[in-house]
């Protein structure tokens, strides 16, 4: 029977990223690493996407039998949540000069950019919030951001859930949206489109809001404009805290 401290305790994988080693795991010295592998993974993942970061793939990759990467993962579930963790990265470091809302966009640009770049990252379902050495890493900074805005910490955390939510659900929309070019869209719905039926949709296609700049760079307008009204509520929430 498990005991509560072994139920409680992160898989040998995540506890490995923390420098802890596992003393139930025997034999002879490892001839790899969490890091190395998951590095291996994410360069499969990013080429061919997540399902080919297969445990055989991988251990292919780096010239060992599938089996003896279970010394270091558990399941495939622990190896994925060493990849997001892997991809993420050192977390940004703020730029001190610039104002608490000023550094959060920074860290929501710096968020989407890293997901745009790693897109299958969005596919990743862990049983758990994120328990990695860089993702809390990421976790910390927003927080040390929100709390110069004067927020209490249930403001705060709720806050960067929403705006890492915000980012995370417009790097998948932009995905999903990709492989349809906008003229050929607009087109389409001009072409079933009656202005009498759907007249507020009908205006907006014809105002041009519908129009995409297939060249601007990501994150672009669309984005901003979204974070921007984000960043306003909360600024007003933390103005409302200061008074």
């Amino acid at each position: 029977m498990r005991s509560s401290e072994q139920d409680n305790q992160l898989p040998q994988a995540l506890r490995a990223l923390w420098g802890q080693t596992d003393p139930g795991r025997r034999g002879p010295k490892p001839g790899m690493s969490v890091r190395s592998i998951a590095a291996a993974a994410v360069e499969i993942a990013d080429k061919h996407g997540l399902e080919a970061a297969s445990m055989a793939a991988v251990a292919k990759q780096l010239g060992f039998t599938t089996m003896s990467l279970y010394r270091y993962f558990d399941s495939k579930s622990d190896l994925q949540a060493v990849m997001i963790d892997e991809a993420a990265g050192p977390a940004p470091t703020p730029n001190r000069r610039r104002s608490w809302r000023g550094q959060l966009e920074d860290w929501a640009r710096a968020d989407a950019r890293h997901l745009a770049a790693h897109p299958w990252v969005l596919d990743v379902r862990l049983g758990s919030p994120p328990t990695g050495p860089n993702l809390l890493g990421w976790m910390d900074i927003g927080f040390q951001i929100l709390h110069r805005s004067g927020l209490a910490p249930q403001e705060a955390a709720s806050s960067l859930l929403v705006v890492d939510g915000y980012v995370r659900n417009h790097v998948l929309l932009g995905l999903q949206y990709a492989s349809a070019a906008s003229g050929v869209w607009v087109a389409q719905l001009r072409s079933v489109l009656d202005p009498d039926e759907l007249p507020a949709v009908s205006a907006m296609l014809e105002s041009g809001a519908f129009d995409d700049d297939d060249g601007a760079e990501f994150p672009g307008d669309e984005f901003e404009f979204g974070l921007a009204l984000l960043l306003d509520g909360i600024e007003q929430l933390a103005n409302r805290r200061a008074k």
